[in-house]
């Protein structure tokens, strides 16, 4: 993902968007610009992630209002390329990929986890490597909402758009309090079992007030945190995404269990 400098700074008029792209911003700005990408229905992300023993990209197409998403990403662990086909439905993760052979079959080639009931069983950290392969833009944008110090880095070019790159911090406590349903579950997930209650994140906002870069440290599901950056593009697409039929799932969370 290339980085590209620019000699002046993004202009833009005042109330535009949804805040944050201009000369400087608040945490508030911060916090628009994420509920405005959010609330766009939907969106298409381009991945890198980077753990401990994991390295991997990927791209995916997601319903943010849903907290559904459609990934397809290639990970290198160990010196092998593994690819792996993933759906997420709040807090659920189907995944197809070579690196299941054992617990799947010919005729049932995804596996199911459920991240809700698995964050309370022994095995959890036994797979924070390979949910490392569904990073979600939901988890990022949730982060934002708790945005709590903000610091312009300058103005720079994310996909050919111009942004402003903005250092984040942000208070996960507060985002938990502005989220409900699975997202509130998946932030106190993050502070319960990473105990991690600030973080920081670089972010790169548009002169329309869109997030279009996010990088961090994602802390759920590992002792160790895995790099994710991400950059985010045509919003508002119609995208339709549905979950592997049943009879087609190994739902590994009752086998972990």
């Amino acid at each position: 993902m290339r980085r590209i400098a620019l000699g002046a700074v993004v202009l833009v008029m005042a109330g535009c968007g949804g805040g944050g792209g201009g000369s400087s911003a608040t945490p508030d700005d911060i916090a628009r610009a994420a509920s405005k990408t959010a609330n766009t229905g939907s969106l298409e992300a381009d991945f890198a992630v980077s753990a401990q023993g994991l390295s991997g990209s990927g791209s995916g197409v997601f319903n943010s209002k849903q907290r559904t998403g459609q990934l397809k990403m290639k990970l290198n662990a160990s010196g092998r390329q593994i690819p792996v086909d993933s759906f997420v439905d709040g807090d659920v993760l189907y995944l197809r990929s070579p690196a299941f052979a054992q617990a799947t079959t010919q005729n049932k080639q995804w596996i199911k986890i459920n991240l809700a009931t698995l964050g309370s069983s022994q095995g959890s950290t036994d797979l924070s490597g390979i949910l490392d392969a569904s990073p979600t833009p939901a988890n990022a944008l949730a982060y934002l909402q708790g945005s709590s110090t903000v610091d312009k880095i300058g103005s720079e070019s994310v996909g050919g758009v111009d942004t402003t790159h903005y250092s984040v911090s942000a208070n996960l406590d507060r985002a938990a309090k502005q989220a409900n349903g699975s997202t509130k579950d998946a932030l106190q997930g993050v502070i319960s079992q990473s105990g991690v209650k600030t973080l920081p994140l670089d972010v790169w906002v548009d002169e329309n007030g869109y997030i279009r870069k996010v990088s961090y440290d994602e802390h759920a599901g590992r002792r160790q945190a895995a790099k994710v950056t991400m950059e985010l593009h045509d919003f508002g697409a119609p995208v339709a995404i549905t979950a592997p039929p049943s009879d087609s799932v190994v739902d590994l969370t009752k086998m972990v269990g």
